[in-house]
């Protein structure tokens, strides 16, 4: 027995190719790119590594009717030479692989991200007046039965080729996008490519989307030259430095509030447009580029509808990608144990308390609904009084910061009262501002006046409590006004000092 076991240990197999090359690219097909704007991400990871400033993508119509949508990618990058060209359709083969210094770094995205798009991919690249050109054909393949990439050739340049050096990738025979129609293709990849590259975008890179420039759109609203901005940033950003092998990464994450003041009452579609309703509130952008988002690192907070009006931001250095789970194809974060340990007790406490602010806003948002009314009868009525003083007197900081600041309506009429809801740096009950013989009634959210009487009354659902607020609110506007006609001979110093007695008092009586 132990002889024939001999025999067999000498027995030497055929040797065999790794991979099967035709079943490998068709399964590779299958690599799972969520959407096209992702595959064009991979192309324009390769143009911003290649140094261009100007990439431009054309979603045109195809003569085939089974396949009627071919795209192309040019930029003005370096170019490359033969021996590079030779590999950027094979996978693996990258001039920087496992680069971690900038986007790219397995070189995959190529022929990965295209054929799970198209069946026939084209690259030229020119420097100066030679063209090379690769091409990448599964009907080809299958047809032939080949096992190797066709040569590097020198061709014509494409006739669109305007820049002195660069690289064009088209993708042809494209069987698997989503829309069929290349108008409504372009307008989706405006609207990903300039949210996914918005950090270049404001940086000085050109997009261009059939030729129309894609504007940047910072989900937080708050980047600059941002499709949308308006957002406010909540806190610091918090840093997070730590070591991966021999290297150190970063990890920095920043929140927003989105304005409820002022976009609160938008339209359905309107909202959509903005990114608010039903959008991913977290962004996880590595190396500048977003890469995921969704709801990551919130620790036990489970999402609700408040969470619309907030959002996150997770920048971290590639040397970091195992730690955040980068697979190849850099569309998804699967991140480690110890980094969810690391941010969620972090994070969940900051999402918990945007929630809870933004439901105030709201609460706020709705309460001003009888301050309107009661603007409009004092307004009717108030040439019945003595004129306020034609004063313009000057506005103590922190109550311009307030006004800058401060939540009210959008419909704000022009009469002369205007009544605000804010949080004022101080104990009073109210602060009045007039300016130019116009009223400006701030009332402190924060003071039990508003917190215990008027807010409870004009958030409730009753036309009756709705009637009560709108008579609280005519009731302090009645005592502001009467504070304004003694100015001139008392002085709006003693009128203030007895107003914060008066907010003292109240709040005692009324927390008693």
């Amino acid at each position: 027995m132990s002889q024939e076991l001999s025999g067999l240990d000498r027995v030497v197999k055929p040797a065999r190719s790794l991979v099967n090359p035709l079943n490998f690219l068709l399964a590779t097909r299958d690599a799972g790119y969520k959407s096209t704007a992702l595959v064009m991400a991979e192309l324009i990871d390769n143009s911003i590594q290649a140094g261009a400033r100007n990439v431009g993508v054309v979603v045109s119509s195809a003569a085939d009717s089974r396949m009627p949508v071919e795209i192309a990618v040019a930029d003005d990058g370096e170019g490359m030479e033969a021996d590079t060209l030779a590999m950027a359709l094979t996978f693996g083969g990258s001039s920087r692989f496992n680069d971690r210094s900038s986007l790219g770094r397995y070189g995959m995205g190529l022929p990965n991200g295209t054929l799970s798009r198209c069946r026939r991919v084209e690259v030229y690249t020119w420097r100066g007046p030679q063209c090379l050109r690769s091409v990448l054909d599964l009907d080809q393949i299958t047809a032939r039965g080949e096992d190797a990439l066709p040569c590097v050739e020198a061709v014509a340049r494409p006739p669109e080729v305007t820049s002195g050096s660069g690289t064009l990738v088209r993708l042809l025979r494209c069987d698997r996008v989503e829309y069929r129609r290349p108008s409504a293709l372009a307008k989706k990849l405006e609207g990903e490519l300039g949210r996914i590259y918005r950090h270049f975008l404001v940086s000085g890179l050109t997009l261009t989307i059939n030729g129309k420039y894609a504007s940047a759109s910072d989900p937080l609203c708050l980047l600059n030259g941002s499709a949308w901005m308006g957002g406010r940033q909540f806190g610091d950003t918090l840093v997070y430095r730590l070591s991966a092998g021999f290297e150190k990464g970063e990890i920095s994450v920043r929140f927003s509030e989105l304005p409820v003041d002022k976009w609160h009452d938008l339209s359905a579609e309107e909202k959509r447009a903005r990114g608010i309703t039903n959008a991913p509130c977290v962004s996880v952008v590595r190396a500048g580029r977003e890469i995921d988002r969704g709801w990551f690192f919130m620790g036990g907070k489970r999402r609700e509808n408040y969470d619309d009006w907030w959002r996150c931001e997770i920048s971290f250095a590639p040397v970091l990608d195992e730690l955040f789970g980068i697979t190849n194809s850099k569309q998804a974060i699967a991140p480690r144990g110890e980094l969810l340990d690391m941010l969620g007790p972090d994070l969940e406490p900051i999402a918990r308390a945007l929630n809870n602010r933004v439901r105030r806003q709201f609460e706020m948002v709705r309460s001003v609904a009888p301050l309107g009314a009661a603007e409009e009868q004092a307004g009717r009525v108030d040439a019945a009084l003595p004129p306020m003083p034609p004063r313009r007197d000057a506005i103590p900081d922190a109550v311009a910061q307030t006004l800058a600041g401060s939540r009210h309506r959008k419909t704000a009429g022009s009469g002369p009262y205007q009544i605000v809801i804010t949080d004022l740096p101080d104990t009073h009950a109210f602060d009045i501002v007039v300016r130019d013989g116009r009223l400006w009634l701030l009332l402190n959210s924060r003071h039990p006046l508003y917190r215990d009487l008027y807010g409870p009354l004009a958030m409730s659902e009753s036309p009756r409590d709705q009637e009560v607020a709108k008579q609280v609110a005519l009731a302090v506007l009645a005592a502001a006004r009467a504070e304004v006609g003694t100015w001139p001979r008392s002085g709006r110093v003693s009128g203030r000092r007895f107003r914060q007695t008066w907010a003292d008092v109240l709040a005692t009586f009324m927390n008693g």
